[in-house]
């Protein structure tokens, strides 16, 4: 009975070895990825970037591209997010919802306000490039499950190693008068 305990947790720590190890390679895999799509876009920060003039191609550069994105939508619109603007430029040269206030084009429709495009754009670069960082942390987070996982398995299976050590001695001190044979 022995043994098969301690042939089982070989077996369970085998198991968990190898799946850290899937986990790890997953996890190194999803990084590269994310790595990968940012570098097809070759993004550079930019001058007044907490991290200037570097290609945006891990989770600290997204980060503070993201950033800096934010502060240029904010200077651009006056700290104003993209739900807070007015859809239309108003005819008193501010912005407004309402389209009988709104300032006409020469067809006769309510003109967009180019601000709130760049807000737009700003929020949607912005939540791209988080997620960028967002999923980096995630990478590391599983490569490190990964790791414990191994390490995990390499304890459980070290165990059935040591009980099967164990069981041996004592079956090899049981054996060994049987062995013998008769004492003359």
């Amino acid at each position: 009975m022995r043994r098969a305990f301690a042939i089982a947790l070989v077996i369970i720590g085998v198991g968990f070895v190898v799946g850290g190890a899937y986990t790890i390679v997953q996890g190194v895999s999803a990084r590269g990825e994310v790595r990968d799509q940012l570098v097809a876009q070759r993004i550079t920060t930019p001058e007044d970037a907490s991290i200037p003039n570097e290609p945006v191609d891990d989770a600290a550069t997204a980060h503070a591209m993201a950033n800096v994105i934010g502060v240029h939508a904010a200077e651009a619109t006056g700290g104003e997010t993209y739900s807070e603007m007015g859809r239309y430029l108003a005819a008193d040269g501010g912005a407004t919802s309402d389209e009988a206030a709104a300032l006409l084009d020469d067809g006769g429709n309510p003109v967009p306000n180019p601000l709130r495009n760049v807000a737009f754009q700003a929020a949607t670069l912005q939540s791209s490039l988080h997620t960028s960082h967002l999923a980096f942390k995630v990478a590391d987070l599983v490569i490190g499950l990964g790791l414990m996982i191994v390490v995990l398995g390499f304890v459980i299976g070290g165990l059935g190693v040591f009980f099967g050590a164990l069981s041996l001695r004592a079956f090899a001190r049981e054996a060994a008068p049987a062995l013998a044979g008769p004492m003359v």
